[in-house]
């Protein structure tokens, strides 16, 4: 099996990428659009018909030992009952805030290296949020083009999840005229759910949450905490929030469906030199990137 790239890059980065991929322990992994199809569904494919492929590859990973973590911004409950169906046992949630080890015995909160269990709650980021009025603001300066994302929206401890399709350089800049400089807003991607924005061009998912947070930091505390090597990580995802990781890691594989449902990432693809576009979508494209780094860079 080879790894099915673009074709402008099948000719220039062969080589490159077998040096990056050569000592791999980690894979840093998006879930939704990503890891999983249509529906959050595991085993579907972009046009939701069935395939065993996403599954096949995860096994070979953890014959491997290899090390897959779902870095999304799904909060932390969500991702331990993905965990545990997937039998992954890290994972970052709330777009980076969290860094859970081993299920939940251990939390760890990006901003402050905090600590926590899963018996604890961790609710001090959403609470300050709430309370500083920066959620109204934005819902007035972006009226009828931003909402919060029902029901994902709720039982989360670190971010404000909302759905839209807005200016995130303008939503910032409104952030720090009006004095909370501690805080931003991150598109995580277009999404299929409209909820009542249904006349706009496209909807995404965009967090608002602590300025020290994101998922770079959280991977890049992982690594610290962990002691992981920048050649032993790549990551893999679908959205302008993902492709930041490449500063973190040896390599990053954009799956196939990036391109053609959000029209920002493009344009952020000329900022690092080590992003593979991957051909196959959504959990075909996770598993091509899996398989073949596992089958022909061992």
């Amino acid at each position: 099996m080879k790894l099915r790239l673009t074709k402008q890059q099948k000719s220039t980065k062969g080589v490159v990428l077998a040096e990056l991929v050569s000592s791999v322990k980690v894979i840093y992994t998006d879930v939704d659009g990503t890891l999983v199809g249509p529906g959050g569904c595991f085993f579907k494919n972009s046009d939701s018909t069935y395939t065993l492929e996403p599954a096949k590859a995860l096994i070979l990973a953890h014959e491997k030992n290899l090390d897959v973590v779902m870095v999304s911004g799904r909060n932390r409950l969500q991702l331990r009952e993905d965990a545990r169906l997937l039998g992954t046992n890290n994972y970052i949630a709330e777009l980076g805030c969290q860094i859970i080890y081993d299920l939940g015995k251990e939390i760890i909160l990006t901003a402050d290296g905090s600590q926590y269990s899963n018996q604890e709650s961790c609710k001090r980021d959403f609470n300050d949020i709430e309370d500083s009025g920066a959620v109204e603001l934005l819902f007035e300066a972006f009226s009828g083009r931003l909402e919060y994302h029902t029901p994902w929206s709720e039982q989360r401890e670190c971010t404000h999840l909302f759905r839209g399709f807005i200016n995130t350089d303008e939503a910032n800049k409104i952030l720090r005229n009006n004095n909370y400089q501690n805080l931003k807003v991150v598109d995580n991607g277009a999404i299929q759910k409209r909820g009542t924005l249904k006349d706009l061009p496209e909807v995404h998912a965009y967090h608002l949450l602590p300025t020290l947070c994101g998922k770079p930091e959280a991977v890049t505390k992982d690594r610290q905490i962990r002691n992981i090597p920048k050649k032993s990580a790549i990551a893999i995802g679908d959205a302008v929030s993902d492709l930041v990781l490449a500063q973190q890691i040896s390599a990053f594989f954009l799956v196939g469906n990036a391109l053609a449902h959000d029209t920002t990432i493009s344009k952020e693809l000329a900022r690092f030199d080590n992003i593979f576009l991957v051909e196959q979508e959504m959990g075909l494209g996770f598993a091509d990137v899996v398989s073949c780094i596992l089958l022909n860079f061992p």
